[in-house]
């Protein structure tokens, strides 16, 4: 046995100050501490009642952080989301909002960015580098030709 419910609960309220989490991810973060079952289930139980943990929330955030800031497409945005420890259900509900269009202007906005990088190269190579950037990010490939296509044509 490590600590107390009232250990468990201190913990948590600490790894919060870093930033927000899942109840997956604390779940697991408590577990790897050393904490028991029961001393968990309670520290969780607050901060749910006390709405420290909200995994509609954190999703809501991290899908408009995903696609704002990190310019990902929907898959990378599923993965980002499914690393975070939110469930898949959730996930769906939450990428249910995410349009084509919306898709569309993201990868086109993050490839006009990378080709002030790219520009003094040849089209040939602009076009694989910015193709093999927005693969990664997690772009559809109608998407990435659509952006591709539009950017050097």
């Amino acid at each position: 046995m490590k600590g107390s419910r009232a250990d468990a609960k201190a913990y948590a309220l600490k790894l919060l100050g870093y930033r927000s989490r899942s109840k997956k991810e604390m779940l697991e973060k408590l577990k790897r501490k050393g904490f028991e079952s029961g001393q968990i289930d309670a520290a969780i139980k607050f901060l749910e009642d006390t709405d420290l943990i909200n995994d509609k929330a954190l999703a809501s955030y991290l899908f408009k952080y995903s696609s704002e800031r990190k310019s990902l497409g929907k898959r990378g945005i599923r993965i980002f989301l499914t690393k975070r420890g939110i469930d898949n259900e959730l996930i769906e509900e939450t990428l249910s909002t995410h349009t084509t269009e919306m898709e569309e202007k993201a990868a086109l906005e993050f490839a006009e960015r990378k080709l002030r990088y790219l520009k003094n190269y040849p089209e040939d190579v602009v076009k694989r580098r910015l193709w093999g950037m927005l693969q990664r990010r997690g772009f559809s490939i109608d998407i990435i030709r659509r952006a591709v296509n539009s950017i050097r044509s």
